[in-house]
C-alpha cells in the first residue's frame, strides 16, 4: 500500500463530508490491491421533524502506470418511502469542482447550491447549481447553473426576512454560508416583538428567499390578492341599499304627495 496516496485519499474523502468514518474500510481496499472498489456510506438529515437517509458509493480505482488509487465519483440516493420516486446523481470529483456529501443531498432534495468552479480553461468563476427534472443519457439529472449575471443577490433578499440572525453580523456570515451551501437553515423571526421559528431557503431560480414556518408549511411572502366581493354579497348589499333608500323617501315625502297603500298620514 502507497502510504502517501493512502493518506491522501483519507484527507480527500474527509473533507468531501464523511470525516473518518470509513478510514478503516479505505486501508483494508488498498491493502487487498485491487483494480477497483467501492466505499458504500449510509447518512441521515433532519428536514424539520423529519428525517430523510441518502446512500452513498465512493468508487474507487487504480492507475494503470503505478500502485496509486483515485476517487473517481461517487453515487448518492436519496430514499424514499417509495423506491420508485428514489433519486440518485452520480458527482465527480476532482480538485476544485467538488460536491460534499452534504451538499450532494441538498441538490437531491431541491435546493440550489452556491459553487466555486472552474471552467474547461482553468478560469474561476461561480454560480448556483440545481438539479433538474429530466436526467440525460447517462442517468444523470441535467444541473441547471445561475451565474452571477443572472443578478440573485443572495444578501439583498435575506436582509428583506425580519430574522434575529441579522442583528448579529457572526449570525448573520453563519446564515449567509448556510444557505449557500443548500441547507435548509433554521431561524428565529421577530413578528411584532414576537420571535417565531422558521426555515429559509435560497432560492435563485426565482430570485428570492423561500420562507418555511415551524412546520415546515412554505409561507406567501406576497401580497395578498383582492379577489373581489362574491356575486351573492354585491347583491345582497345592492338589494338592503334600495331598501333603505326607499325607506328614506318614504320619511322625506312632502305634505300633498301620493299616498302609500297601508300607510297612515297625520293631517
Amino acid at each position: 500500500m502507497n502510504i502517501e496516496n493512502a493518506e491522501y485519499l483519507k484527507r480527500q474523502v474527509y473533507y468531501l463530508g464523511f470525516g473518518e468514518n470509513l478510514k478503516e474500510d479505505l486501508e483494508k481496499n488498498l491493502k487487498a490491491g485491487k483494480d477497483k472498489f467501492e466505499l458504500p456510506f449510509t447518512a441521515e438529515f433532519n428536514k424539520g421533524e423529519k428525517k430523510q437517509v441518502v446512500e452513498y458509493n465512493l468508487n474507487f480505482s487504480k492507475s494503470n502506470q503505478n500502485d496509486m488509487y483515485f476517487l473517481n465519483n461517487y453515487k448518492a440516493t436519496l430514499k424514499d418511502e417509495n423506491p420508485e420516486k428514489d433519486k440518485s446523481q452520480t458527482f465527480y470529483v476532482n480538485k476544485s469542482n467538488s460536491v460534499t456529501a452534504k451538499e450532494a443531498y441538498n441538490l437531491l432534495d431541491g435546493r440550489a447550491v452556491h459553487k466555486k468552479l472552474e471552467n474547461r480553461e482553468g478560469e474561476p468563476y461561480e454560480a448556483w447549481l440545481q438539479l433538474e427534472n429530466k436526467k440525460q443519457d447517462n442517468g444523470n439529472h441535467a444541473v441547471k447553473q445561475y451565474h452571477s449575471a443572472w443578478g440573485y443577490d443572495l444578501d439583498k433578499n435575506v436582509s428583506k426576512i425580519p430574522t434575529k440572525e441579522l442583528d448579529s453580523p457572526e449570525q448573520k456570515e453563519r446564515l449567509m454560508k448556510s444557505l449557500e451551501k443548500g441547507n435548509l437553515q433554521q431561524v428565529t423571526l421577530n413578528l411584532a416583538g414576537k420571535e417565531e421559528k422558521a426555515f429559509l431557503e435560497a432560492n435563485p431560480k426565482d430570485r428570492n428567499i423561500i420562507l418555511y414556518d415551524a412546520n415546515m408549511i412554505k409561507q406567501n411572502q406576497g401580497v395578498r390578492e383582492h379577489k373581489g366581493e362574491s356575486q351573492g354579497q354585491q347583491q345582497g348589499e345592492k338589494a338592503e341599499s334600495k331598501s333603505e333608500s326607499s325607506k328614506k323617501e318614504q320619511k322625506t315625502e312632502p305634505d300633498g304627495g301620493k299616498k302609500s297603500k297601508g300607510r297612515k298620514m297625520s293631517v
